[in-house]
């Protein structure tokens, strides 16, 4: 730290005696002025004496384009240079601000020059947030000012190189030329004094400025080291007795002032610190109210979208999945902005957290009004009543008997609350979070802490872990209802774009809800423990603390490596990885049925090939790993390869080709062997096809290369389908073969190229079958279609008296008289043909007949030409 702080000082130093100097033993005379025509007589003169030998200057007749060219250029080259140093340096705010920098500093003095009377924490760290930011305006200020002085360097630079160019002597031998070159050269000698004097100008002004911001920067930083001194010699004695007992008297060193003059002069402070501070910041919070108002209009704009393209109940409906947003959007975009600010903003004054603080508490309570029940509500209006009060609290700048009894009384109000709320928490069937209970406990505990503390006298120590336990209860739900806001957020631009041709289209909020929820819940957690930190004064011990163990270096071996290099690593491959399954979310197969995206599955595997290498290798290159290890790693692979990786690295390769090859593509129906179904997604080892029973198939990507693939939709989707329909025979084929192909014809879903034929292909049994062919445009529908035009091809052929074929039963004579067993003579006669069947009509239920009491006699079985239906018959 002491390294750069001297690294930054120096150069200001130095800078600051160089310019002192110059400005103190060679103050700059400005120049004679000299008109056009007295340059043009002096060069005239010049070029008269070039016969004597006495002038520099040279006759030629050679070099006449070059002359020229270079005047042009030069006179081109000089009024940019002036328009440049007309306009001047940005440095107005600098010079303006500079004040308000030795105001801030003058605070800082006189709270130290009274530090020994001044035993608080929260002022200490107030004075030791305004010096790292004034540190870090004055540092930008400095980089700003050595641009300009780099620029400023050039341009003398520029002029000082063309003084020196030899062939601006050069003039043209003849008198006319030479007249008008005269007058031009005369012109440019003006100009080129004139930017010579404004630079000049300029680089004293600019010196004069950098000494100044040099000056305020080291004593900020002197400053600075001098806070840092105080606060950690303050840790040190924090648990130390600071104040008299509660049923004591002050003691005599410690009366000091009243509590309304401490007020006062509290206030009066830290106003002027929040004046700096906005001085210092004021276009950051610019911003921040800008970001609002977008906010708010962003989710305005999304809920009027989504009630035009919706009926009013069903609006209705999806905008109350949005009720914090919908109902309060002003109250919504408030608590969001001012939890996001007090989140982030990690060394600000603590009037500023203490702002944000109150505006969050009071965005909460209007959201929650009418959601929680009218007992726990009025306990949480008692909880922003205790953050109010310690707030203010926050703000004095001395200990007082009135605050010692304060901060009692507010630790004994948040013991008894906190356990009111965790015994009705055990009954109660509100959704709350799921660490709820823990919350209420780490509140009970500090403000226990707080009690017990404040008895003993360490009303410093007290007051900062009453202010904690407050803050941190308080601020949970705010945290909690800014998840919520975000997710609502988010859960209206995906209605709002739904039918859009926007990559917003293709997200399915359900599918994505969960695992959003969950990154936003971890990384508020995370915020909120930071808050309780901070108020603890734990941040910066742990922030350190971490950070050197951290980076700190270890070595296994030869091998050196730190915790944050692994972090680094596993981290950017962890980003990695996410980014290709978004890819992969946005770009590929997602859902049961296709979506009528472009099919860029080859593509996306490329694309997530690409970012895993890239991110391999810059793991590698960020976490500070040489990459020569990276070849051991390869060559460690290669052994594994060769023992027992082949199947693995064959199906990494087959998935390189997949990729390049095409043969087939996310969205494409295949068949592999016995399964078929549509490509899900095309993975770097393994492909997911999801087949019509709506089960996934995983199958290796070596496999789709190795086997016999059928992809069905390679150029495109059309598919031929096949009719077959018998008819009986004696019907009218021709008029059949006409009927059927005239239906197709005149079909909307069936292609007209290529022609749909209809032939005749069996002759069976039962009947003549014919077979249609005809091609529709997408495979998808094949099954519905060929249903529609089954259906419709058996109605046109009843309309059209045209029987269709369907097997009949057949008899089966049996003759049990014994003798008689001979075979029957071929029939002479051919069979008749039955009558077609028109309708099928369900036959009424007989009861069974009872079983007959004695076996009739042999002479009542069936005898040849009997009636079918009678005894002796097998059907």
């Amino acid at each position: 730290m002491r390294n750069h702080i001297f690294l930054k000082i120096l150069p200001s130093f130095l800078l600051l005696l160089l310019y002192t100097h110059l400005f103190a033993q060679n103050k700059p005379v400005p120049p004679k002025t000299l008109d056009s025509a007295t340059l043009s007589k002096i060069i005239s003169q010049q070029v008269k004496d070039t016969s004597s030998g006495k002038s520099m200057i040279k006759l030629s007749d050679t070099s006449v384009a070059i002359i020229i060219s270079r005047l042009e250029s030069y006179t081109l080259m000089l009024n940019q240079v002036m328009s440049t140093l007309r306009r001047g340096m940005d440095t107005v705010e600098i010079s303006e601000s500079i004040p308000l920098i030795d105001s801030s500093m003058r605070v800082v003095k006189r709270d130290m020059a009274a530090i020994g009377s001044t035993n608080n924490m929260h002022d200490l760290y107030t004075n030791h947030v305004l010096l790292i930011q004034l540190e870090r305006k004055l540092d930008s200020w400095q980089d700003q000012l050595f641009r300009f002085h780099d620029k400023l360097v050039n341009i003398a630079d520029t002029l000082s190189l063309l003084r020196k160019d030899t062939t601006m002597r050069n003039f043209p031998a003849e008198d006319e030329l030479r007249d008008i070159y005269v007058g031009q050269m005369a012109t440019l000698i003006q100009k080129w004094r004139q930017v010579d004097s404004a630079n000049k100008t300029n680089l004293l002004h600019l010196g004069l400025l950098q000494n100044k911001v040099a000056k305020r920067y080291i004593d900020v930083t002197n400053l600075l080291e001098d806070m840092d001194f105080q606060l950690s010699r303050f840790s040190q004695r924090l648990f130390n007795k600071d104040f008299s007992y509660l049923w004591e008297p002050p003691l005599p060193g410690k009366k000091g002032p009243k509590f309304p003059q401490v007020l006062n002069r509290s206030m009066h402070k830290n106003l002027n610190i929040l004046k700096i501070f906005f001085a210092v910041h004021g276009p950051v919070y610019l911003l921040w109210f800008l970001g609002a108002i977008l906010f708010l209009w962003w989710v305005m704009f999304n809920a009027r979208k989504v009630k035009s393209k919706h009926e009013t109940r069903e609006a209705e409906s999806i905008l109350q999945q949005s009720r914090h947003l919908y109902r309060y959007p002003v109250a919504s975009t408030i608590l969001l902005v001012s939890t996001l600010s007090f989140l982030i903003s990690i060394q600000y004054p603590i009037m500023y957290t203490g702002i944000c603080w109150i505006i969050t508490a009071l965005a909460t309570t209007f959201i929650i009004r009418h959601s929680i029940p009218p007992n726990l509500f009025k306990r949480w209006l008692l909880l922003v009543l205790l953050l109010i009060t310690y707030c203010i609290n926050n703000l004095l700048i001395q200990v007082t008997f009135t605050e010692q009894w304060g901060v009692f009384i507010g630790g004994i109000v948040s013991v008894v609350l906190g356990t009111y709320l965790l015994r009705r928490l055990r009954n109660t069937t509100l959704p709350l979070p799921k660490y709820s209970r823990s919350a209420l406990l780490l509140f009970i505990a500090l403000s226990g802490l707080s009690v017990i503390l404040v008895v003993l006298a360490r009303v410093s120590a007290a007051k900062i872990m009453g202010a904690a336990s407050v803050v941190g209860i308080t601020m949970a739900p705010g945290v909690i209802l800014m998840v919520e806001i975000l997710m609502e957020a988010i859960y209206l631009q995906v209605e709002a774009k739904k039918d859009s041709s926007t990559f917003i289209s293709m997200i399915d909020y359900q599918n994505i809800k969960s695992r959003l929820k969950t990154i936003f819940y971890i990384a508020a957690f995370i915020g909120w423990l930071a808050l309780i930190a901070r108020n603890l004064y734990l941040y910066d011990g742990l922030y350190e603390g971490i950070s050197d163990m951290l980076q700190a270096e270890r070595k296994i071996g030869n091998f050196a490596f730190s915790f944050s290099s692994v972090i680094i690593f596993l981290l950017i491959i962890w980003l990695s990885t996410v980014v290709t399954q978004i890819i992969s979310y946005l770009l590929g197969y997602t859902g049961q049925t296709s979506q009528h995206h472009k099919k860029l599955g080859s593509a996306m595997l490329l694309i997530r090939l690409a970012i895993l290498g890239a991110g391999t290798l810059l793991a590698f290159a960020a976490s500070g790993i040489p990459m020569d290890k990276l070849a051991i790693v390869i060559g460690a692979l290669g052994v594994g390869i060769g023992f027992g990786l082949q199947n693995i690295v064959n199906n990494l390769v087959s998935g390189v080709i997949l990729a390049f090859e095409k043969p087939i593509e996310v969205g494409d129906v295949i068949e592999l062997g016995a399964r078929s179904g549509v490509v899900k997604e095309i993975g770097i080892r393994s492909s997911k096809i999801s087949a019509g029973d709506g089960s996934e198939v995983i199958v290796p990507n070596g496999d789709l290369i190795a086997q016999q693939l059928v992809n069905w939709t390679l150029t495109n989707r059309t598919r031929r389908v096949d009719v077959t329909v018998g008819i009986a025979y004696g019907a009218d084929l021709k008029k059949a073969i006409t009927v059927i192909k005239e239906y197709l014809l005149n079909l909307d879903d069936i292609l007209k190229s290529p022609e749909p034929v209809v032939l005749l292909q069996n002759f069976r049994d039962i009947g003549v079958d014919i077979q249609a062919m005809f091609w529709i445009s997408d495979l998808g529908q094949a099954g519905t279609i060929k249903s529609q035009v089954l259906t419709d091809i058996y109605v046109r052929l009843q309309e059209a008296d045209i029987s269709i074929a369907y097997p009949r039963p057949q008899q089966v004579q049996i003759n049990m008289e014994p003798g008689t067993w001979n075979p029957a003579p071929a029939a002479s006669t051919p069979a008749t043909q039955a009558a077609p069947v028109t309708a099928v009509k369900p036959s009424p239920v007989i009861p069974p007949p009872k079983p007959p009491t004695e076996m009739p006699p042999p002479d009542t079985l069936q005898k040849p030409g009997d009636r079918p239906g009678e005894a002796g018959d097998v059907q």
